[in-house]
């Protein structure tokens, strides 16, 4: 495909996206709940249809900042086609596969490029606040590092063997190898045995 088709390509994503957000009325602005669903007071209602209420509100919200990041990933996509830039890996440098602009034409990075900054990103999950946080504190699997002490991960390990220790859990009621899977003496007792008793 030639950069025409890639721009008209993405006018058309720009045009749809823009009358979808346009649409979306309510999403963009912070209004109440109470606002949101046009109620008069949330008192009189069920907790559980205000937590029906409050998932869509968030699902509606999620799906509407999806679709604004989108939008404006394709607009920086125009940019790049009118400063001759459109095509080309932000990150390497690289032509960035036909194929990959075909089914994506706002992207901006290669794929090898992409799957870097993901694995990136995956490193960075954890909250900013655990990287000053000396042990016990913090992460507790080092994985990805060359670490040899005791971690998160022995730790699991540790309670992995411990349940695995036969009959741990019968150990406090006084059961031993033997009776293992016997039934009381009480359950024993078959209906002719409690004919006799009351006879």
């Amino acid at each position: 495909m030639q950069t025409e088709e890639y721009r008209r390509i993405l006018e058309g994503e720009r045009d749809r996206l823009e009358k979808k957000l346009s649409r979306a009325e309510g999403l963009g602005k912070h209004e109440s709940l109470k606002d949101s669903t046009q109620e008069l007071s949330l008192y009189d209602n069920h907790p559980a249809d205000l937590g029906s209420e409050n998932f869509e509100r968030g699902k509606d919200l999620a799906l509407h900042e999806h679709e604004l990041l989108r939008y404006r990933r394709v607009l920086a996509a125009l940019d790049r086609i009118r400063q001759g830039e459109y095509g080309r890996c932000g990150a390497c440098g690289e032509e960035i596969d036909p194929a990959r602009l075909r089914q994506l034409p706002e992207a901006a990075l290669c794929l090898s490029c992409r799957e870097e900054a993901e694995q990136r990103s995956e490193a960075r999950g954890r909250p900013l606040e655990e990287a000053g946080q000396q042990a016990p504190y913090g992460s507790s699997c080092k994985d990805r590092e060359d670490y040899t002490g005791y971690d998160g991960e022995d730790a699991w390990q540790a309670v992995a063997r411990y349940n695995k220790l036969p009959h741990v859990h019968y150990e406090d009621v006084g059961e031993d190898e033997d009776s293992i899977g016997s039934v009381e003496d009480t359950d024993r007792l078959s209906n002719e045995d409690l004919r006799k008793q009351l006879e």
